[in-house]
């Protein structure tokens, strides 16, 4: 499947499509609409989509911020429909990400993902993340975020 997969940046008219992703895998923690089509619009953040046979399966979204004097890149969500997932889109997505930042500059990569979510922290592991805090109430009361960083060479 993943030699039939591309890596594109995302288009305006694949803002529907997102939206429709990010709700079905984060369900109330989903970014709202005005959000995601900022992230498509808004040339600050960088968002890449995964296609398979001309539909769109996943995508990833992030920015370059600046982290004491430093250059990085924030990744702020990461989605792979369901019925793709466990199949290497999800490490396509983040591997051309962290290529896309490294261009631009970043010298490290970090990210959020909620304590519970045990496939993405498994992800991010196995792609040498390492956690560097626990968040409080991150994602509301009760629920807890995990912060992880990377160093990119």
């Amino acid at each position: 499947m993943l030699n039939r997969l591309t890596i594109r940046r995302a288009e305006r008219s694949d803002l529907k499509r997102l939206y429709e992703i990010e709700v079905k895998c984060f369900h109330e923690d989903a970014f709202p609409f005005h959000f995601m089509e900022r992230f498509i619009k808004d040339p600050e953040f960088m968002t890449l989509v995964a296609v398979l046979e001309n539909k769109v399966i996943g995508f990833i979204v992030a920015s370059i911020e600046i982290f004491r004097g430093e250059r990085v890149g924030h990744i702020y969500s990461i989605n792979v429909e369901p019925e793709y997932r466990r199949r290497g889109v999800g490490s396509c997505l983040l591997e051309s990400m962290e290529e896309n930042l490294r261009k631009r500059g970043a010298k490290a990569c970090y990210l959020e993902a909620r304590k519970d979510n045990v496939a993405a922290i498994n992800l991010y592991l196995k792609h040498k993340y390492m956690i560097v805090g626990i968040l409080r109430n991150y994602y509301g009361a009760g629920n807890d975020g995990i912060k992880f960083m990377k160093v990119l060479e």
